[in-house]
């Protein structure tokens, strides 16, 4: 998670003192009074949205953001808790906004905006922007951005797994005026909330994020008045700078180079074509550029995103690998330069949908901490569950008024390191302070549901030294007389991948049981659409688990025998996947050794010649593998596989059986420079399972 907002101990800035001439001693502490100030306006943002909103999903699962914005869209402050994927978007909203009214912004003026081709993320994610004024000019914005859990489209809930345009998800606000010099737009507020599924939660979240940006704007009335107007501003400006300068630093001491990295989206929604992300990662002095050219252009599925997103997560994944500590502003992002393709689907234009942003708001977040992986190799960090897991299910309210609506957001295991296990079915660096999961007693109270079973999904974890974190696993019961199920999730065909030759982790999974069987509700692995539900039924999500790092034959007996006990992994798990032998009584047996020694010799390795060619089935890279290889492995055509390499992720691809003589797998030029890899050199090929082994 990224991390912002705690100033230096008193203490360390009295020794500083001592080296620091009196009038600097005294800059430094009013820039930390006026950062601190700052950041406790925002708090105190995020306490007031929390205790007075409406939607269970905000208050509950914190899917919400605050943040103070320069009149220009530069990002002034965030505190610690605040979702990375809301903020980083929310300076290209401020700057369209600012831009569409330019000269024209006055005191009591209110915006909106969720847009995604101008700065937004999904419809679901409503920006409200507040304009503070100073000496007659607008000067900061109180930001807010909250998910609300419908804002209309084909299905309820607005996020459906099977959407083909963006108009069937939801209301789009383009950047708006709702309150023109503190008169409100009711026509409009009217028309909004008619278009969208329990409105009473609406209008009480829409008040709840004024009376927030109000509140904030009268906090920074007084700090004007405490810290002077003009130095206030100065402050913000000199804050900015020096955020830069810190980066900067940071990055000039890495290595000039320039790392690949690919990944995939699953399927485009109404199919199972994958989407391929393909990453070129250049640090040249103090500065980094991340070139997103020759991926995959937008799809008519919901796996989209707008132009916000891919600087969203190269700067979440640089902020957290080379400068976690310090403060978060617009300085930290100032040295990266991100080139999205305009119509690829990390930078989609009109009519594409957008409701799976999370989705590849988190691939992009893969691939690019694979390539900083590779820069900074003490930061590899193997891959977590991958998407937001998107889960709505709905029915008729029992009350007879209207509709209940549960918005569910399951957590996975988190990726392992060079020091240490990943995390069960928790949150990750880059999604802020946003909880695992609903409560039961909330859904119990609130819905016609009952919560069955929830838990840890024994055996998800990614196998390695360090072992990836487990999934979750939790059933639902539909009480009511009928339903409907919705979901958009990723990484349920292409789990998370592991690092340093660690395994991947479990993928995602959702399904639902009834009357004791088990019904696929789409034929595209998690992207359903309004599944109808019946009284009785159970939806059960399974999220994936975090992706391994290092050999798992290198983990220590002691920790697997450790996981056993603790139900993490069965008995038949330690001995087949870590060649740990557990007995019946818990305690250490004899054949470890000779079970590790047989795993060791039944791995397949293969050398790798490069194709004159690159090798692809439309976003599917090929893997030409020797027929004997693909035998050993138990693979056929089709197949998903990976090439192992030291040091960093794995890279992936579909089996080709090659039937010539040559041993060899052959694999295209950028292949070889993904993995980093010289022509002829042998690495590990294995397969590719979402479920977790035996």
């Amino acid at each position: 998670m990224l991390r912002s907002g705690f100033s230096r101990p008193v203490f360390l800035l009295g020794f500083v003192g001592l080296l620091i001439p009196g009038a600097a001693m005294n800059e430094l502490v009013r820039l930390e009074l006026i950062r601190e100030s700052l950041i406790a306006v925002v708090n105190e943002m995020r306490a007031n949205v929390i205790h007075s909103s409406y939607s269970s999903v905000i208050y509950e699962g914190h899917d919400f953001s605050c943040a103070l914005m320069a009149a220009d869209g530069r990002q002034v402050a965030q505190s610690l808790a605040d979702h990375p994927i809301h903020i980083f978007a929310v300076p290209y909203s401020t700057r369209e906004v600012a831009r569409a009214f330019a000269g024209d912004i006055h005191e009591g003026d209110i915006f909106l905006h969720n847009d995604p081709y101008t700065g937004g993320t999904h419809l679901n994610d409503i920006l409200l922007l507040y304009p503070v004024f100073h000496a007659g000019k607008p000067v900061l914005f109180p930001a807010v951005r909250c998910h609300w859990s419908d804002v209309g489209g084909m299905t309820p809930g607005s996020i459906s797994g099977r959407v083909t345009e963006i108009i069937q998800e939801g209301i789009r606000i383009t950047p708006t005026r709702i309150c023109d010099k503190g008169r409100m737009n009711e026509a409009y507020l009217r028309m909004l909330f008619d278009n969208m599924r329990t409105p009473s939660e609406r209008i009480g979240d829409f008040n709840t994020m004024i009376g927030t940006a109000k509140k904030a704007a009268e906090h920074l009335g007084r700090l004007f008045n405490r810290f002077g107007g003009q130095s206030l501003l100065d402050g913000v400006e000199e804050l900015i700078r020096r955020s830069e300068r810190q980066m900067r630093a940071k990055i000039a001491q890495i290595p000039d180079g320039t790392y690949y990295n690919e990944g995939y989206i699953e399927s485009n929604g109404p199919t199972a074509e994958p989407l391929l992300a393909r990453l070129k990662l250049t640090i040249k002095g103090d500065a980094i550029i991340a070139d997103f050219t020759g991926s995959s252009p937008q799809t008519m599925g919901p796996t989209n995103v707008g132009p916000s997103m891919a600087i969203n997560s190269v700067g979440t994944v640089v902020k957290s690998f080379l400068d976690p500590k310090t403060p978060i502003n617009h300085g930290s992002f100032q040295p990266i330069t991100v080139i999205a393709p305009e119509g690829s689907f990390m930078n989609a234009r009109y009519p594409a949908p957008c409701g799976g942003m999370a989705e590849v708001k988190h691939l992009l977040d893969a691939v690019t901490a694979g390539a900083m992986g590779r820069a900074v190799p003490d930061m590899m960090i193997g891959d977590h569950k991958g998407c937001a897991n998107h889960t709505y299910i709905s029915g008729p309210n029992p009350s007879g008024q209207g509709i209940f609506l549960l918005y569910e957001w399951p957590a996975g295991g988190t990726g392992a390191t060079q020091d240490n296990d990943g995390n069960h079915a928790m949150r990750f660096y880059s999604e802020g302070d946003f909880s695992s999961v609903h409560a039961a007693e909330v859904i119990e109270t609130a819905y016609p549901l009952k919560v069955e079973r929830r838990g840890l999904r024994e055996g998800s974890c990614g196998d390695g030294k360090h072992r990836g974190g487990l999934g979750m696993l939790n059933e639902i019961r539909v009480l009511a007389e009928r339903g409907q199920l919705s979901v958009i999730s990723d990484k349920n065909v292409i789990p998370p991948y592991g690092v340093h030759g660690g395994a991947n982790g479990a993928g995602n999974r959702f399904v639902v049981v009834r009357d004791g069987q088990v019904v696929e509700p789409s034929p595209v692995p998690g992207k359903i659409s309004g599944f109808p539900l019946r009284q009785g039924d159970i939806v059960r999500e399974q999220s994936s688990g975090g992706g391994g790092w290092g050999d798992p034959l290198e983990r220590d007996p002691v920790r697997v025998q450790r996981d056993v006990r603790f139900g993490y992994l069965s008995a038949m798990q330690a001995r087949e996947r870590f060649g740990v032998d557990v007995a019946a009584d818990g305690t250490l047996g004899p054949d470890t050794e000779r079970l590790r020694a047989a795993l060791r010799a039944a791995r397949v390795t293969v050398a790798v010649e490069p194709a004159n060619e690159e090798l692809f089935d439309g976003p599917r890279r090929q893997f030409l593998v020797p027929v004997g290889v693909a035998k050993s492995l138990g693979v056929k055509a089709g197949a998903l596989v990976e090439l192992v390499a030291d040091g960093g992720p794995p890279l992936r691809g579909w089996a080709k059986i090659n039937r010539g003589k040559n041993g060899a797998l052959r694999l295209g030029p950028s292949g070889l420079q993904a993995l980093n890899v010289m022509p002829g050199q042998r690495l590990q090929l294995r397969a590719v399972s979402a479920a977790p082994a035996a």
